[in-house]
């Protein structure tokens, strides 16, 4: 009841603010295999938020609790009503192009990364045998991402990060 209290919230919040877009940068369930219970309330999460702002486009990535291939099911044919899905890594990051007063926006689907899964995505590729941490594997990653500099692009991530900087008002956090 809590969740779908938030994510009610969250789409009256979106029907006030009429975004381009909603993010939601991983940890879409909170394991592998999630419940029929959260995938029924991520289900109505999404109606509600079409139902409401039709021309809205949503973009999921899976996080470290989430299966990519439950997360990138049916992700296909989704995306041709502007929910935009990332499919299981491959090789390469799915992109996807905003247009705004100032132009194109190319957004960069990246799901969580293991270094197993970039070295069987770029199985074949020089050096791939190499990568070995999570940082090296997100570096390999975003090397072989399609991405043109004359227009601004946003990578979208759910990753480990380490050796970030802080403010006093923040804690350092790991997991």
């Amino acid at each position: 009841e809590d969740q779908e209290y938030i994510l009610h919230q969250i789409t009256e919040l979106a029907v006030q603010a009429q975004p381009d877009a909603l993010v939601i940068a991983g940890d879409i369930y909170d394991k592998a295999v999630p419940s029929a219970e959260a995938m029924e309330v991520l289900d109505g999460f999404i109606e509600e938020l079409t139902q409401n702002l039709p021309e809205l486009v949503i973009m999921m990535i899976s996080g470290n609790h989430d299966s990519a291939e439950r997360i990138a099911f049916g992700s296909q044919i989704m995306s041709s009503s502007g929910i935009c899905m990332s499919p299981v890594y491959d090789g390469k990051a799915e992109k996807y192009c905003l247009t705004d007063s100032y132009g194109e926006v190319w957004i960069h689907l990246l799901p969580f990364v293991r270094p197993a899964t970039v070295r069987h995505g770029l199985e074949g590729e020089e050096e791939v045998d190499e990568i070995r941490t999570y940082r090296e594997a997100v570096q390999a990653a975003v090397a072989h991402m399609e991405i043109d500099k004359r227009y601004r692009n946003v990578l979208i991530a759910h990753q480990f990060v380490v050796g970030a900087m802080r403010c006093d008002s923040e804690e350092i956090s790991v997991g």
